[in-house]
């Protein structure tokens, strides 16, 4: 019998009086809807949409099916179950992370490079619902509740499908947004957008991302990523319910999402585009395309070779972890304001002109600029966005003059627990790299104290779920961000 929509949260069907679906090794973390989320299956031969019948199995994370959920375009209406829904209804797509628990595999004690091994791994998952004892484990082989779920007391995380776009834009350039003031920057997020096959919003600085996203969809806690979360995402690809093995990179140079390579790369980044045809030994192919179309080199969401480019390996997973665009994380240093590197706040910056554009002390180790002495002011920036006090919606760092200490990394944010790390050279490009898939590994400092996360269309093997980059947080033409949703 039909009872009608609910804005409820729940974990009955919103349509029909039957429970919802529910997977029992998920123990209690399956997926949960409210207001604007609709629950979806997506086609496996050509990514097509279909609102879900919530009565049936619609997500199964032991066969690495995640649930997927859409919220519609404004005036847009819930079909109903087993409906299709059409691409050009849809504002933004959103996958389920639930809630887990993992098996420490490494503790995390590295303070400097060493020498790099392949230490790629399953990592063992138990989902673990919220009302169970938090597991709080230091150690190789003790469990720890990931960080992820517990900031927001949750039985999961919705995570944006792919790199935020800009709604409208028809262009790479026309992407490229970086509001005027917070005021702004609050009247903008109603240009996200979350599809594939959209240009990726950059060029815009770390404070006005977050601002963006604190007021996408405030009542479910929308934000910025954190790299917990992303490192959630990371683990859980790398476990038996995700993928694990090496995520396909984007290598659309346009920057638009949910593309992937038609081949693996086999090196790090070199500044040049080494064909496949030319350098077999060397593959670091990338290029453009028109939205939708498939490249030379890479092919669009809707060809179903782009999953590999997924976490998943099929069309329920996260996009553009790997590529793309590097994604700005809302996660930084301290600013070391007391001295001893670990209560203070966060630093905003290198320099009044390198910065993040929030409020707040910078940390400049040293005022040169390619070598030449030049006049910056280092003791704080005014006039900007404050920083956040809810200490839920960002990941602090303890201060460091090195970039290479990464032992001061969070077990489960995929930073430290990736060593050894070494430096290499493609090239004349130096790399700092990880001992998992020789993805690119640098730490924050006092120089570039913000964190990137997933690398950059021309990074080939460097880039990828578990790389990491040192930023100014500055807006930057090859920087993005990526929404998140807790409630």
């Amino acid at each position: 019998m039909i009872i009608g929509l609910t804005k409820s949260k729940t974990k009955c069907s919103l349509y029909f009086n039957q429970p919802a679906y529910k997977e029992s090794i998920l123990n209690g973390t399956d997926p949960v809807l409210d207001g604007k989320l609709i629950p979806i299956t997506i086609n496996e031969e050509n990514g097509k949409v279909t609102r879900a019948n919530e009565t049936e199995k619609w997500y199964s994370y032991a066969e690495q099916k995640w649930a997927n959920a859409v919220i519609l375009r404004e005036g847009k209406s819930d079909p109903g179950p087993n409906k299709p829904i059409e691409e050009s209804d849809i504002e933004s797509y959103f996958v389920w992370i639930p809630r887990y628990r993992y098996e420490i595999f490494d503790e995390g004690n590295y303070n400097g490079l060493g020498t790099k091994t392949s230490k790629e791994q399953i990592i063992n998952i138990e989902f673990e619902n919220k009302d169970t004892e938090p597991q709080s484990g230091t150690a190789k082989g003790q469990w720890l509740t990931h960080p992820a779920f517990t900031a927001f007391d949750t039985n999961g995380i919705w995570v944006g499908k792919f790199e935020t776009g800009y709604d409208g834009a028809e262009s790479t350039g026309a992407a490229q947004v970086n509001p005027a003031d917070e005021s702004a920057s609050i009247e903008a997020a109603s240009k996200v957008i979350i599809k594939p096959n959209v240009y990726s919003w950059r060029y815009i600085p770390v404070a006005k991302a977050y601002t963006i996203g604190r007021h996408y969809e405030a009542t479910l806690n929308s934000h910025m990523m954190k790299n917990t979360e992303w490192g959630a995402v990371a683990y859980l690809q790398q476990s038996k319910y995700g993928s694990h093995q090496s995520v396909r990179i984007n290598n659309n140079s346009n920057y638009l999402t949910g593309y992937a390579a038609k081949n693996e790369p086999t090196t790090g980044y070199t500044e040049t585009n080494e064909l496949c045809s030319v350098h077999p030994e060397a593959c670091n192919e990338y290029g453009g395309s028109e939205q939708g179309v498939d490249g030379e080199y890479n092919t669009n969401y809707f060809n179903k070779a782009s999953v590999v480019a997924s976490t998943t390996n099929n069309y329920t997973g996260v996009y553009d972890m790997s590529g793309g665009a590097w994604e700005f994380t809302m996660a930084g240093m301290d600013d070391n304001s007391t001295g001893d590197g670990k209560t203070g706040k966060l630093s905003v910056g290198r320099h009044n002109v390198y910065n993040s554009g929030f409020n707040g002390k910078l940390t400049c180790s040293q005022c040169n600029e390619n070598g030449v002495e030049v006049n910056h002011d280092i003791t704080e920036v005014t006039g900007g966005i404050d920083l956040p006090t809810d200490e839920r919606f960002f990941d602090k760092y303890d201060y460091s003059t090195s970039n290479i200490t990464y032992n001061r990394g969070f077990l489960g944010d995929a930073t430290k627990e990736m060593g050894p790390f070494q430096s290499i050279i493609n090239g004349t490009k130096t790399r700092y790299v990880s001992s998992w898939y020789d993805d690119e590994s640098w730490f924050v400092f006092s120089g570039n104290p913000w964190f990137a996360r997933g690398g950059y269309y021309t990074m080939g093997t460097g880039a990828g779920v578990f790389a990491s980059y040192n930023e100014y947080g500055i807006a930057n033409d090859y920087r993005s961000f990526r929404l998140v949703l807790a409630f």
